[in-house]
């Protein structure tokens, strides 16, 4: 049990004996009565989110998680399916729990599991992704005092704002927390 004021973005509550996970915390002190923290959280048995509040000082039951490494194997109809790295075992994983999945990880790339109970909670990829960039739109010479962008397409199809200078077969470091790019490898 943890005081609710200590609650974070991304931990697993169990609450009325669902298990939730955080997606936002907010601890409101108005100006009348007594402060309180409003959390929304999502189901990970239906993928339902709900915005629940509590007052300061109440506690509420954290479920251990455990990270496991694992491989992205393939998309199936609905789901998309990791190897972990140690055991070899295969987890399908629905696709609502893979948001960010699409967008960084190319096939055979690496992730982080959670899981409780051996059930796959969530599925994050890794802090910092190298990608390639398939699309570049050629770079526009001219008033460049301000920071000049353009879009280009990563080989996992997620388009992004960059520098000028880069052009098609670059390799480009991504920060997955952000989506912003980084740098050129």
């Amino acid at each position: 049990m943890i005081n609710v004021q200590d609650v974070r973005k991304g931990m697993v509550l169990r609450i009325d004996g669902e298990i939730w996970t955080v997606m936002t915390m907010q601890h409101v002190t108005p100006g009348k009565g007594g402060a309180f923290v409003k959390i929304k959280a999502r189901n990970q048995k239906t993928g339902n989110s709900k915005e629940m509040s509590y007052r300061s000082g109440e506690k509420i039951d954290k479920i251990e998680v455990f990270e496991k490494d694992a491989t992205y194997l393939y998309q199936e109809a609905d789901a998309f399916v990791f190897m972990d790295d140690e055991t070899y075992e295969q987890y399908s994983v629905p696709a609502e729990l893979c948001e960010e999945i699409e967008k960084y990880v190319i096939l055979n790339g690496k992730v982080h599991l959670f899981l409780h109970d051996n059930n796959v909670l969530s599925v994050e990829p890794p802090n910092f992704v190298k990608l390639k960039v398939v699309i570049a739109e050629p770079g526009v010479k001219g008033d460049t005092a301000t920071k000049a962008t353009k879009n280009v397409e990563l080989e996992t199809g997620y388009k992004i704002q960059v520098p000028l200078f880069i052009n098609e077969n670059d390799i480009l470091k991504i920060d997955t927390r952000t989506g912003d790019y980084l740098g050129r490898e």
